[in-house]
């Protein structure tokens, strides 16, 4: 049974030619067991599996969607209550999921959804989930403004910002890894977290996150770009378009590190970096940046409280 699972998990999202010692079979009995077990514990909703789905069809109806929706109360009531909010709207408020899917269009919905149903599955009771959780709908935030500005896919950096520490946020839940012995390695550097990760399960929570997304049927690039926001050679390795989203990608969760810590963005040492060299970002062009990704910021956190 556990070969058959390691044999399940989608070798291009594994850790790659980088950290080869992880790459063997017991490194991927391991990520596959908790695969399995999370993706079973924590399945997507079938509501959104199907919404999913339907929007993947180039004809798709806007009214057999929103009878989809509509058959999920809790997820028809969010839906109707985000596309009101400031994040998603500048309009005359809607009042029908109709009306929602109309103005939405079928990027933002899918993302809407996603975002909606994923978040659903994670328990925010304690103060550290409750704070990646606003990590995460910070960093989609400005992932989506960044990928804006550079003519990338918008909607993709959002899911992937909305759900790159999704494995975190789930093995915390099903305690995968104890973090309160893992967070004194987060606070030393960048890289520490993922590292410990490594170091104690033989994966870490984006290759994990990755996987599971998978499972739930969300489409390429936002598994992709979830697995490797930290091995970002993966990204590199498949082309310039997947290099750029996994920068963005990358450079929004620093940015929105700044952000949640109240200190202002190191805006010369992030210019230095290769993710914003990648996107041609100056230190000048980061900052004249800042005040619109703050109100991206707060907007994402109005719209998913809760």
């Amino acid at each position: 049974m556990e070969h058959a699972l390691a044999d399940s998990i989608d070798e291009q999202l594994w850790f790659g030619e980088d950290d080869p010692a992880h790459a063997d079979r017991a490194a991927s009995e391991s990520l596959a067991a908790s695969v399995a077990r999370i993706a079973g514990l924590k399945p997507l909703p079938v509501v959104a599996q199907k919404v999913l789905a339907a929007l993947s069809q180039d004809d798709w109806s806007s009214r057999d969607v929103a009878q989809m929706v509509q058959s999920d109360p809790s997820l028809a009531s969010m839906v109707l209550r985000l596309t009101n909010s400031s994040f998603y709207s500048r309009g005359v408020p809607v009042h029908s999921i109709h009306q929602a899917i109309n103005r939405l269009g079928g990027s933002k919905l899918r993302e809407l959804v996603v975002g909606v149903a994923a978040m659903s599955l994670v328990d925010a009771d304690t103060a550290r989930a409750q704070q990646w959780r606003d990590h995460c709908a910070g960093t989609a935030a400005v992932a989506r403004v960044l990928a804006g500005d550079a003519r990338l896919d918008a909607s993709s950096a959002f899911l992937a910002g909305l759900l790159h520490d999704m494995g975190k946020l789930l093995m915390l839940e099903t305690q995968e890894i104890d973090y309160d012995e893992v967070e004194e390695a987060h606070e030393s550097c960048d890289e520490g977290l993922p590292a410990a990760e490594r170091y104690q399960l033989d994966f870490d929570h984006a290759v994990l996150g990755g996987h599971v997304l998978r499972e739930w049927g969300i489409p390429d690039p936002v598994p992709q770009l979830v697995a490797w926001h930290h091995q970002p050679g993966r990204a590199y390795e498949e082309g310039p378009s997947l290099a750029k989203l996994c920068a963005v990608l990358r450079l929004a969760d620093r940015i929105v590190e700044h952000f949640d810590a109240g200190s202002p963005v190191d805006a010369e040492g992030l210019a230095a970096g290769a993710d914003a060299t990648v996107l041609g970002y100056s230190a000048q062009a980061l900052d004249d940046l800042d005040e619109r990704l703050r109100e991206a910021r707060a907007e994402a956190l109005s719209a998913f409280a809760g």
